[in-house]
């Protein structure tokens, strides 16, 4: 049976079918039916999608380490923002972006990880942000010295990729968001 309006089909000589429509019966149905009084959800738009989902910024100077590190965050269902060195990754904050948490390295050309660190740490918009410090320094002296600058969690390479995602999951669901700009 065909739906309220259409009368039938035509063939066309190359071969397309047309539906064959009855204005008057359509316009009819459109305006009294009831069932188009309930609306669809509107899809989410790009911005919305994102602001759902929590930010991670990575700063890190190897484009290997960022690149893998943007999979497996996204995967795990974030968003991603990146920076080279901790140097970019002020200029990123003081431009306003707002990570619900941040992955630092701490070797890094211009301002590595340790100083980047305490400036995050001073800047008062930005200061309440969990860094999560991930690095081949291994040793007791660094982690510490990480610790003392304000450093949320601290992992050696390599790393279990299931222990540094609950970090993260655990660090983005208890933390407020911070809407003052640098």
């Amino acid at each position: 049976k065909l739906p309220q309006g259409f009368s039938g089909c035509i063939v066309l000589g190359d071969g397309r079918v047309v539906p064959l429509v009855e204005i008057d019966q359509l316009m009819a149905w459109i305006l009294n039916d009831t069932q188009r009084q309930v609306q669809a959800p509107q899809p989410l738009s790009i911005d919305q999608l994102a602001a759902e989902k929590p930010m991670i910024l990575i700063v890190d100077d190897s484009i290997n380490v960022r690149r893998f590190l943007a999979i497996t965050l996204e995967k795990a269902g974030y968003t991603v923002e990146q920076a080279r060195d901790g140097q970019e990754a002020i200029d990123k904050l003081r431009g306003g972006i707002r990570p619900s948490a941040i992955m630092s390295d701490v070797e890094m050309p211009r301002l590595d990880g340790f100083g980047f660190l305490a400036q995050v740490k001073s800047l008062a918009p930005c200061s309440e942000i969990p860094v999560v410090m991930l690095t081949s320094r291994s040793g007791d002296k660094h982690r510490q010295l990480a610790f003392s600058l304000g450093a949320a969690d601290y992992f050696s390479k390599p790393f279990k990729q299931n222990e540094l995602l609950a970090s993260l999951s655990q660090l983005t669901e208890t933390q407020t968001p911070v809407l003052a700009s640098v």
